[in-house]
């Protein structure tokens, strides 16, 4: 059941949660969890590919993607409403950094690419 707490807490989000808001907003919806293991399902889940840590809010968000393996993603994170947008690595920026690891001696296991910035309006 807890597993399905954190699931559920994180299923309607449109922002990048802490382990302590995951738990606060457990416990204000009347379940119970200590925050230990909020992280030790974080971990889990963030392994089987079903969610993304994002550094730069160190935060956690559901990976709503039909392919998300989590070891190629994107995600775009609005500065001023801290909303994030999950979107397809595309081949050609999976590529250029394979290749410049390459270059320098290195094998890239994961892609994380993270963008930061302010929503605009679309013309």
């Amino acid at each position: 059941m807890p597993r399905v707490q954190v699931i559920r807490a994180l299923a309607d989000t449109s922002r990048a949660l802490s382990a302590y808001a995951i738990h606060e907003k457990i416990i204000s919806g009347g379940g119970k969890i200590d925050v230990v293991s909020v992280y030790r399902i974080l971990s889990t889940l963030q392994e089987v590919g079903l969610i993304h840590h994002i550094g730069v809010v160190d935060g956690y968000f559901p990976c709503r993607m039909a392919d998300c393996s989590g070891r190629r993603s994107e995600v775009m994170v609005d500065e001023q409403t801290g909303d994030v947008m999950e979107l397809k690595l595309p081949q050609i920026v999976a590529d250029a950094i394979d290749k410049q690891a390459a270059e320098n001696g290195f094998e890239a296991s994961t892609i994380k690419v993270e963008i930061t910035g302010a929503l605009i309006a679309k013309k």
